[in-house]
């Protein structure tokens, strides 16, 4: 298939902690910055980071951060929000959206908590260690949005989306308390306590998101291996027995039941001026 003719393709390899970027005043129309939360500590300059993102981008352009939290927590049992079928809001249309993937909606009043599974309450209590004797936070997800509030004189229309996306079916889900799962007469919806015919399941897709969330977890540990294991304290040979027992809790034992999930955002605004 021909490249196409509209795209202008330029690959630089450059260090993004060392400004300035290697980019023009107003080159770009739109900035995508992803999972570079573990890029610079919070010891760096970040400001001088964003400085060049909205140096380099053009007036009426978009600037768009995607990243996720590195410790896991647990979504407790809940309903979220009922929308109405006539409901065109962008908060109802984001909430439906949520439902049919079988992710959740992340607010201020969402009920999270730590983990159950004692494998991951060993995984949060490592990287934690990990990262925080190494400047690096956590929870990036926490401080995006007022970093961007921050830019209100350079930004606008400022705004986000996160999302809870448990790792496999949750019990309070099959149980038919809360969730925003498929019923199954195959409707989807958000209510309470459901009566015994009407348990809920997950659709194939859901099923799939899900299990991506779980892999992505089980690679995110993988990846950062040698960190988790000398801040565990662990040897190898402890080491590759913990890593067995996890992959097995998490695989075949259904270890993620009680509603662990991968904490994922993405965040946009535009720079004010007129249109590029």
């Amino acid at each position: 298939m021909d490249a196409d003719g509209d795209m202008n393709w330029r690959f630089i390899q450059h260090d993004i902690r060392k400004t300035p970027l290697p980019f023009r005043n107003e080159e770009f129309s739109l900035i995508m910055v992803k999972d570079l939360s573990m890029t610079l500590s919070t010891k760096d300059n970040t400001q001088a980071l964003i400085d060049e993102y909205l140096r380099i981008l053009k007036p009426g352009g978009i600037l768009e951060i995607w990243d996720g939290d590195h410790t896991i927590r647990m979504l407790l049992s809940h309903t979220p929000p009922a929308m109405k079928e006539d409901d065109t809001s962008s908060q109802a249309r984001k909430q439906m959206h949520a439902n049919a993937m079988g992710a959740y909606t992340i607010t201020p009043q969402t009920p999270l908590a730590a983990p159950q599974n004692q494998y991951l309450i060993d995984y949060n209590t490592w990287v934690s260690k990990a990262l925080e004797a190494r400047d690096l936070p956590p929870m990036p997800c926490t401080s995006i949005r007022p970093m961007l509030l921050q830019e209100a004189e350079v930004l606008e229309q400022i705004e986000s989306r996160r999302l809870a996306i448990p790792l496999s079916e949750v019990r309070w889900e099959r149980e038919g308390v809360g969730g925003s799962v498929t019923s199954t007469n195959g409707l989807h919806g958000s209510k309470g306590k459901a009566k015994e015919g009407d348990r809920k399941q997950l659709t194939p897709g859901q099923a799939a998101l899900r299990r991506t969330a779980l892999m992505s977890i089980i690679q995110m540990i993988e990846g950062l291996e040698p960190l988790l294991k000398e801040a565990s304290g662990k040897s190898m040979d402890e080491w590759d027995r913990w890593c067995g027992n996890l992959m097995t809790d998490l695989l075949k034992n259904n270890g993620t039941c009680w509603g662990e999930c991968l904490e994922v955002g993405a965040w946009w605004a535009k720079k004010k001026g007129s249109e590029f």
